[in-house]
C-alpha cells in the first residue's frame, strides 16, 4: 500500500496487489495449456486392430482418440511382444502402461488404467502373436479420468482467475467534505464504499499466519463496530504500519 497523494484536506493511499496479479497470471497460463494438452493431445481412448495376411506377417493399425474425438493413426507390422511397463513416481505411487515392441520401435498403450486392464490387453496381444489367430480388437479407455483431471484443472483455473483479477484499492480521505472513499477496481467490476469521518472509530492492523510468515491489512472500524478492511488482501507489515501512521497523523487521532 502506498501513499500517493497527501495534501492538507486530501489523503490517498492506493493498494496494487501485484504479487496476486503476477502468480494469478501464472498459474492461470500454466493450468489453461494443460488443460488445451488434455483436450487436444493426450488420448482418451486407444482401438488396436491387428490382422494376419500371411503366417509370418502381421499388420496392425493403432488408433488414438482425444476428448474432442480427434483421431490419430499409426501403423505395424510384424508384433514381437507386449509387456507392461511400471513407472513409480516420486512419493511412490505407480503407474502402468502396456508397450508394444516391433522391430522399428516401441508403441504405448494408455498410461493411466489399471494394471489388471494392461494385463488383460497385454495377454491378448502376445496370444495372437503366438498363436495362428488371423484377427485382433483391443481396446483402453482413460476417459474418466481426463474428465476429474480436467474438472481439477478448471477448478484451479477459476482460483488462479480470480487471484489474477484482484482488485486496486483506493482509498481516499477527504476533510473538506468529512468523508472516506474505498474504491475497488477490477475486471470483476468497480465497487465504492463510502463513509463520514465521523463515523470512524478506529484503524486496526490485522495480521494472518501464512506458511512461512505473516501478513498484514488495514482495517476501518466504524463506531458499528463493522469492520472494513483498506486492502483486503494482506500485504507486509512494514508498509501497513507506515500507512496507518499517515492516516493518524492527516486526521490528528
Amino acid at each position: 500500500m502506498k501513499i500517493v497523494e497527501e495534501t492538507r484536506t486530501r489523503l490517498q493511499l492506493k493498494d496494487r496487489p501485484l504479487g496476486y496479479w503476477f502468480s494469478g497470471w501464472c498459474i492461470f497460463t500454466i493450468c489453461l495449456s494443460f488443460l488445451i494438452y488434455c483436450l487436444v493431445f493426450d488420448s482418451a481412448s486407444v482401438s488396436l486392430s491387428c490382422t494376419r495376411p500371411s503366417p509370418n506377417q502381421i499388420n496392425c493399425e493403432l488408433k488414438h482418440f482425444n476428448l474432442l474425438g480427434s483421431m490419430e493413426k499409426l501403423k505395424m507390422f510384424d508384433l514381437q511382444e507386449a509387456y507392461i511397463l511400471t513407472k513409480t513416481g516420486s512419493k511412490g505411487s505407480k503407474t502402468y502402461q502396456v508397450m508394444i515392441v516391433t522391430p522399428f520401435r516401441d508403441f504405448a498403450l494408455l498410461s493411466h488404467v489399471s494394471y489388471q486392464q494392461n494385463q488383460e490387453v497385454a495377454f491378448k496381444i502376445n496370444d495372437f502373436i503366438n498363436s495362428g489367430q488371423t484377427s485382433l480388437l483391443v481396446q483402453q479407455n482413460q476417459r474418466n479420468y481426463l474428465f476429474f483431471l480436467n474438472l481439477f484443472t478448471l477448478i484451479i483455473l477459476a482460483i488462479s482467475a480470480y487471484f489474477a483479477t484482484s482488485p486496486v484499492t483506493i482509498c481516499t480521505f477527504y476533510k473538506s467534505i468529512n468523508k472516506v472513499f474505498i474504491e475497488r477496481k477490477s475486471l470483476r467490476g468497480n465497487q465504492v464504499i463510502e463513509h463520514p469521518l465521523e463515523n470512524i472509530l478506529r484503524f486496526d492492523i490485522q495480521e494472518k499466519q501464512f506458511k512461512h510468515s505473516k501478513l498484514y491489512r488495514a482495517v476501518i472500524v466504524l463506531k458499528s463496530f463493522k469492520e472494513i478492511p483498506i486492502n483486503p488482501l494482506y500485504t507486509d507489515e512494514r508498509s501497513i504500519q507506515y500507512a496507518i501512521s499517515r492516516i493518524h497523523s492527516f486526521l490528528r487521532y
